[in-house]
């Protein structure tokens, strides 16, 4: 497929995952109804029909995101398979089912953006415009957090029905806690945390726009991602942090510790409570209900576990009504064993090695910048993972799915085009060398 086109397609996916909210689906699909989730299936299909048109056509080394979320698909199938051999529950095999599509959506959407995006001007497009929509959602959720109102609540779309029933803004420490267009508050952060590394990026390089355009997502989200009162969003925005500043110069390291000191101080008068209530977080985490949840759920989990240890009960079998674990590691490992556990967390760490790879490998300022942005968005995704059931919230799989595809598509970008690569910002373009 034309790389323009696939940039097009993957824009209606951006659409459908960050600006619709997720409650709304199409109903005789369930689970798996959602636009985003049906768009992941249309890519996959779209993907197999352009492998097919290009048989012959040069295919650059495999690189080993690909290979490893193969292999966690065959594990989750394995697991699913364990599933329909026991006796099992109605409404567990259906969860099973929609497990099922939704990982073959991520394998769809993981390979057509790693194999169709093949010029950095497309990749860059695809990238302001995550931006641009992050930028969008995190506006939403200032709002609910000054208003106390979600405005969600009244888009309704032809037909798509509601998945969840109508909810109001949570609260935490008498502040409000706003989901924009996510499930819950929590996702909310995960998703804004994945998004900002490729922000503050394209920020400080895309300087053919002006600083409005660069700066108020980055603005906008470094907010709303505190506003969230997440540990996850907390924590995952310091691994974001951890991963980008070595990399910064140190003028540009100092003026970011004068900016982050300076938002913590503008969110500690402006915003009476927020400060501390983040604190308690962590420091009040004996005390929390939340906290004591999940370490309460660890000898059930194992007792799951004991069980099936290899392949797991069935991937998503294991119902929140059963018991919200808040840790989508050890859900996994309930749900598809070792197996699922161990290649999912291979799929994560090859995912930062080839950003990292891509990074070493280059001897162009943008390439690299870009490179660690995406390492730092997984590594982002694979920290607040650790905190939540990622997986029962369709916006933070499949906004992780999409920056690994992209990093993918990075890879592929730099193996075609060992020699020169054109790196374009508005109407300019550069050449740089890059390293073969």
């Amino acid at each position: 497929m034309n790389s323009r086109h696939a940039t097009t397609a993957l824009t209606w996916y951006l659409v459908a995952l960050f600006l619709i909210p997720s409650r709304l689906i199409f109903a005789p699909l369930g689970e798996s109804g959602t636009p985003a989730q049906c768009l992941t299936l249309a890519l996959g299909v779209l993907w197999v029909g352009s492998r097919l048109a290009s048989l012959r056509a040069p295919r650059p080394p495999a690189d080993p995101t690909r290979r490893f979320m193969l292999v966690f698909v065959a594990a989750i199938l394995a697991s699913y398979i364990a599933a329909g051999i026991r006796p099992i529950a109605g409404v567990e095999q259906r969860s099973a089912d929609a497990g099922v599509l939704m990982v073959l959506g991520w394998l769809g959407l993981l390979l057509f953006t790693s194999e169709n995006i093949t010029t950095m001007r497309d990749l860059q497009t695809l990238m302001r415009r995550a931006v641009a929509m992050a930028g969008a959602v995190a506006t939403l959720g200032l709002a609910q957090f000054v208003t106390g109102m979600l405005f969600i609540n009244y888009v309704q779309l032809p037909g798509l029905t509601t998945n969840v029933p109508l909810f109001a803004v949570s609260d935490r420490g008498g502040l409000n806690r706003p989901p924009g267009t996510a499930i819950h508050p929590i996702e909310f952060g995960s998703l804004l945390t994945m998004i900002l590394p490729i922000a503050l990026h394209l920020a400080m390089t895309d300087r053919s726009r002006t600083l409005l355009r660069r700066w108020y997502p980055v603005g906008v989200i470094a907010v709303a991602i505190p506003i969230a009162i997440s540990r996850s969003a907390i924590l995952s925005a310091l691994v974001v942090l951890v991963v980008l500043l070595p990399t910064w110069s140190t003028r540009v390291r100092r003026r970011a510790y004068l900016i982050i000191i300076a938002l913590v101080g503008a969110l500690f008068v402006t915003i009476p409570g927020l400060i501390g209530t983040i604190t308690r977080l962590f420091t009040g985490i004996s005390g929390d209900s939340s906290a004591q949840s999940r370490t309460d759920s660890y000898h059930i989990a194992f007792e799951f576990i004991s069980r099936n240890p290899i392949v797991g009960r069935g991937f998503m079998t294991f119902l929140p009504a059963y018991r919200i674990l808040d840790n989508q590691y050890l859900g996994l490992l309930i749900d598809a064993g070792i197996l699922g556990l161990t290649s999912y967390l291979l799929l994560l760490a090859s995912g930062i090695y080839t950003a990292v790879r891509i990074r070493r490998n280059s001897s162009n300022a943008d390439i690299r910048g870009i490179a660690q942005a995406f390492a730092a968005s997984i590594a982002s995704a694979a920290a607040s993972f650790a905190l939540f059931d990622a997986f029962s919230f369709p916006m933070a799989g499949g906004t992780l799915m999409f920056v690994m595809g992209l990093t993918g598509a990075l890879a592929r970008i730099t193996w075609m085009n060992r020699d020169t690569v054109t790196v374009r910002y508005g109407n300019g373009a550069r050449k740089r060398r890059v390293a073969p």
